[in-house]
């Protein structure tokens, strides 16, 4: 028999105390410490995989092969984020700040999955009646096909059904407004949030059911709740851009079935999101001349290679410390590129105010844009313009040589494909000439100091 005993448990977090205190020691919350009574004794609970109770372990012989076979979500962005496709049973968490477009893409991507599963969608936010006026207005007259909604916030009741149907998919809009009334606390709270993460892993795994779940995010823009959400998952998907532009990149940070170096660029318009196919020409400025400061880099994002445009303004400073004001590339990646084309090129920045910005918005975080940042400082502090069929691509180390960078012969290819004149590029390990098709042709740089000697000998900027 087991003796009743006292025990104070957060709400916040479900810590657990002998004693009342007035601060939480685990989360630091004020006043979150309930009493309970505890009179019988835990039962094991959240058991993913039903096993015989005496196999502890199975040869891999003996293991049954599941299909393999994905899903196509009929969005070759976020297909080409997972990996090729959904996989049946896998557990998907995307997150992003608010307005960025979570629930439309969520919304899009049940529709498309309906016309070949059985897909049920939680929006424990908003009535039946309003997820349908959004369905309605991305759905247009294409009809819902094996469409269910359901507002249901109490988590419990909801899995209760999920043992009476057979659904395929199972889109929850968000883990934070569900709760299970087994556990203490608020809906959004860490111990709510554990307690059904892990009860929606139990129903993906026992019935192979696939599941998305939408994570709201931190003022510092972290997944709100425990790491644990993170660590359970199958794949996190992160959705960026600013509200105020039209485009948006979709990004993966896990994938337990594919690969995390992929992105989708998805464009925000009156009727959802729409996929950006040639994302080249969507990253890059509308002028038609040529205007100083300004380059265009080739820059290779997972196995996608496209061209963007990377603009400097240098001007001089009143200020006793100098400005450097960086968008779309690590500020310091700036500081160490004007640190080298004053060592190794004799070009000086301590007087101006630098600014740095990426036409469209887009993050790069490769190193194959320093030759195109480099080139653009060039361009701007010597107020001479570049040619607008001009791009660069490699990496600059630290004595000024410029550097081999992955996927540069993809990189080359595609801006042969768009038509360049010339590419600068750095020297190949294999010193092995390759032909590109069209009249691209491709110069090779070792050293940063050659850009300026080149452009100083053929005389090609118009002043």
């Amino acid at each position: 028999m087991v003796k009743k005993r006292t025990s104070f448990v957060c709400t916040n977090c479900s810590y657990t105390t002998p004693k009342w205190m007035g601060r939480c020691p685990e989360c630091g919350e004020w006043n979150s410490l309930v009493e309970k009574d505890e009179t019988v004794a835990p039962e094991e609970n959240h058991r993913l995989f039903a096993t015989s109770p005496d196999a502890v372990y199975t040869h891999i012989s003996e293991v049954k092969s599941v299909d393999n076979e994905r899903v196509k979500t009929g969005y070759k962005e976020l297909d080409r984020i997972l990996g090729g496709g959904v996989v049946k049973g896998s557990y998907n968490l995307i997150s992003g700040h608010p307005g960025v477009g979570k629930s439309t893409l969520m919304l899009q991507t049940a529709l498309e999955l309906s016309k070949q599963c059985k897909v049920l969608y939680l929006s424990a936010e908003e009535s039946v009646s309003q997820v349908k006026i959004r369905f309605e207005r991305l759905a247009g007259k294409k009809g819902c096909g094996s469409l269910f909604l359901s507002n249901e916030s109490n988590l419990d009741k909801l899995r209760a059904k999920l043992e009476e149907e057979d659904f395929d998919v199972l889109f929850c809009d968000s883990i934070q407004s569900v709760y299970s009334p087994s556990v203490l606390g608020i809906p959004g709270s860490v111990s709510q949030i554990k307690e059904c993460a892990v009860r929606l892993l139990e129903t993906a795994k026992r019935k192979n059911i696939t599941v998305f779940v939408v994570g709201h995010v931190t003022k510092n823009g972290e997944i709100a709740g425990p790491m644990l959400l993170e660590h359970m998952v199958d794949s996190v998907l992160i959705f960026e851009g600013d509200p105020s532009l039209g485009y948006r990149v979709l990004r993966c940070s896990k994938n337990r079935f594919g690969a995390t170096d992929e992105i989708g660029i998805f464009t925000m318009t009156s009727n959802g999101l729409t996929e950006v196919e040639n994302p080249s020409q969507f990253f890059l400025s509308d002028n038609i001349g040529s205007i100083s400061g300004s380059a265009r880099a080739l820059v290779l994002e997972g196995t996608r290679p496209f061209l963007i445009e990377v603009q400097s303004l240098v001007t001089n400073s009143n200020l006793p410390q100098p400005r450097r004001v960086v968008t779309g590339i690590d500020s310091g990646r700036l500081a160490m590129i004007c640190a080298i084309l004053e060592k190794r090129c004799d070009i000086y920045f301590s007087n101006f105010d630098i600014f740095v910005n990426v036409v469209g918005g887009l993050k790069i975080k490769t190193p194959c844009v320093d030759l195109p940042l480099a080139a653009s400082l060039f361009s701007s502090v010597l107020n001479l313009s570049l040619p607008v069929d001009w791009a660069f691509v490699g990496e600059i180390g630290l004595g000024g040589e410029v550097r081999e960078v992955p996927g540069l012969d993809i990189m080359l290819k595609e801006g042969a494909r768009l038509g360049l004149s010339k590419i600068f590029a750095p020297v190949e390990r294999s010193n092995k000439e390759k032909k590109y098709p069209g009249k691209t042709e491709i110069v090779r740089i070792s050293h940063i100091d050659e850009i300026r000697e080149h452009i100083a000998s053929t005389n090609i900027f118009d002043r």
